[in-house]
């Protein structure tokens, strides 16, 4: 069983069914599937996603930070991200771009490097060079 599962049911303390929790997560405003909440609840999961975290934070009353650490996640800031004042005048656009940036940060496998190759017309003997080989850094091996 996982840290966050062992957490979780001892939280729980068999109050609540995985049926019981999905019911009370969604009347308090989140989406959690009975299917979802048994998983967590008896350590078949995988890498949780926040709204689910806050919905089993909400209904279970532990600290999200708690969560976050139980499923060896950094723990950061429990209150949302709020942009500056100046974001309002951003358009839908940048604010769409700006949102995924948060997302690609957050995302374990964007931190893979990838290659980047660029295509030139070829010269007498000279070859395709990735950026990476341009710049004089190591590229991952394929």
């Amino acid at each position: 069983m996982s840290a966050l599962s062992e957490l979780l049911a001892q939280a729980n303390g068999g109050r609540f069914s995985a049926r019981s929790l999905a019911r009370a997560a969604q009347h308090a405003g989140f989406s959690l599937n009975h299917d979802t909440a048994a998983r967590y609840l008896r350590g078949d999961h995988g890498r949780p996603d926040e709204r689910t975290l806050q919905a089993l934070s909400s209904v279970l009353r532990v600290p999200l930070g708690k969560l976050r650490s139980a499923a060896a996640l950094p723990t950061g800031e429990t209150e949302p991200y709020r942009p500056p004042a100046e974001a309002s005048r951003l358009s839908r656009r940048q604010r769409r771009a700006v949102d995924e940036i948060i997302r690609a940060m957050l995302d374990d496998r964007s931190a893979t490097a990838t290659v980047i190759t660029t295509r030139r017309p070829r010269s007498a003997g000279r070859q395709p060079t990735s950026r990476a080989a341009r710049r004089g850094t190591v590229e991952p091996s394929v």
